[in-house]
């Protein structure tokens, strides 16, 4: 069972990066055969490629929700992110992952299970060094309580074979 474990943000955004921070702390923690680890700044349709081939994807994000707090951090499959007509529905720069795996699969590609871990976050936009001091306080348990349940999620799979 090979499971990626995936950073998403960017790191000239202050808590944007949050992603990537926490990725890179779990590398050490998670390592062993069968999971891997790998950070973007960006997402969109390059997301397919990433994500095809492998049996199973942990996405760790950034999210802003209206009664959030910074360090909060929620799980989510891909269809219940999807982009609505509010957002502007489908595009290019907002497709989301329900989509993207309907689209690979179209293409032919090996699609994963996807579990996205979207850490709340206080301005994911605002360009500039270091985390908000919530969201940079936050992270030591954010990867504590996340990287529990990645380490579990990966001891189901191999128990189970899937």
């Amino acid at each position: 069972m090979d499971t990626l474990v995936l950073g998403i943000g960017n790191e000239i955004k202050r808590d944007d990066v949050v992603g990537l921070e926490v990725v890179d702390a779990l590398q050490s923690r998670l390592d062993r055969p069968g999971v891997t680890f790998e950070t973007m700044n960006s997402g969109r349709l390059m997301l397919i490629d990433e994500l095809s081939g492998h049996d199973r994807v942990c996405i760790i994000d950034s999210i802003v929700t209206e009664d959030g707090d910074p360090g909060d951090w929620y799980v989510f499959d891909p269809q219940a992110v999807e982009p609505d007509k509010e957002s502007g529905g489908l595009a290019t720069h907002n497709v989301g992952l329900g989509t993207l795996t309907t689209l690979g699969e179209a293409m032919g590609e090996s699609m994963p299970e996807i579990t996205i871990y979207a850490i709340e976050v206080a301005d994911p936009f605002e360009y500039g060094e270091g985390m908000t001091e919530a969201v940079s306080e936050a992270v030591p348990r954010l990867i504590e309580e996340i990287g529990d349940e990645i380490e579990q999620q990966v001891a189901t799979a191999a128990a189970t074979g899937g």
